[in-house]
């Protein structure tokens, strides 16, 4: 199983079959929920790449990482006229105001990488409360399943483990779901109970947090946590607490930093990864479906491929992970662009 984790999955374009004519002059607004995080701004990045080559004109905005900011950007978007707009990581019950704005606007509204949509958990929204049309990301319990199948044949079935989660975040609980499951099916394996923190805590409190719970668990020898930010706060005390050998970090993203950590062996050996390129261009072809009445594609993350990294599989340096299929030029057929 750690083999079938460390291939890309799936391992061939599986997405979209039926064409889909893209409509002309389209204006599309992109806003990351950060633009300071890699995470965030490379499926808008991709999806900026997509909607350029079918003419159509992209305006960017900055959610600035707080829901004040992100509220604005999507009423900015409206204000500029957007056909349609993309929020990448935009929780939709923080945005409210900005969500009934661009609906009473007759404005598509759209998200990737939130995992409140299929092939995950379909978020349902209190009554009253907007949602977007749809999101797409990753299966983040199958990634999660596969980051469990890497570490129990890693540790020889004995992983005696800790699991730090956010509850911020609905794709980090599907992703903990998925994982959870699979590290249970390990006899011989000792799950501790789940160790929460949220965002905030990351630049200032997580780090030292990590290190007093080794120091007081000298028996855990590996350690989960749930986004590369987070891990890479971890690993920086845990190296500075002079505590590098006593556990193995796996974390989720493929951020560039955290990539090097496995390429050096510093604390963190892998690394669940997931196409963020294709992630944006997958986006543009449910935004096409949805402006020409049709059916999308399910589930409605297309089958985004992810793969576990460790040391074997690494993207080249300064580089993110992609998959080695040529999925651009299958939605560039599909959307009728020669």
């Amino acid at each position: 199983k750690k083999e079938s984790a460390l291939k890309s999955n799936p391992s061939e374009f599986s997405g979209p079959t039926e064409a889909t004519n893209a409509p002309n002059d389209i204006k599309i607004a992109l806003i990351p929920s950060d633009s300071r995080l890699h995470g965030v701004v490379a499926p808008a990045d991709a999806a900026e790449e997509a909607a350029k080559e079918l003419g159509w004109i992209v305006q960017r905005y900055d959610g600035g990482g707080t829901p004040d900011q992100q509220n604005k950007a999507i009423l900015n978007a409206v204000s500029w006229g957007a056909d349609v707009i993309v929020n990448i990581s935009i929780d939709p019950n923080l945005v409210q105001q900005g969500i009934k704005a661009a609906k009473e606007a007759g404005v598509l509204i759209v998200s990737g990488s939130n995992g409140i949509d299929s092939p995950n958990p379909v978020l349902n929204m209190e009554e009253g409360k907007e949602t977007y049309s749809f999101d797409v990301g990753p299966d983040y319990a199958a990634l999660g399943e596969a980051i469990a199948d890497w570490i129990i044949v890693d540790s020889d079935g004995q992983a005696n483990i800790v699991v730090f989660s956010d509850k911020e975040f609905p794709s980090v609980l599907a992703l903990e779901a998925g994982l959870m499951e699979e590290l249970k099916k390990c006899a011989d394996c000792t799950i501790q109970p789940i160790e929460y923190f949220t965002g905030s805590q990351v630049g200032s409190t997580l780090g030292q947090k990590t290190v007093g719970y080794l120091r007081s668990n000298p028996e855990v020898n590996y350690i989960f946590s749930p986004f590369d930010p987070a891990a890479a706060a971890q690993v920086t005390a845990i190296k500075q607490g002079g505590l590098s050998d006593q556990a193995k970090l796996i974390s989720v993203l493929g951020n560039q930093q955290n990539i090097d950590f496995i390429r050096k062996d510093e604390v963190q050996v892998a690394d669940g990864a997931y196409d963020n390129v294709y992630m944006g261009y997958a986006i543009i072809d449910q935004v096409i479906r949805s402006l020409n009445n049709q059916d999308l594609f399910e589930p409605h993350g297309e089958n985004l491929p992810y793969v576990v990294l460790d040391k074997t599989n690494l993207p080249e340096p300064g580089n993110d992970w992609i998959s080695s299929f040529d999925y651009k030029s299958k939605f560039l057929e599909l959307w009728g662009v020669k």
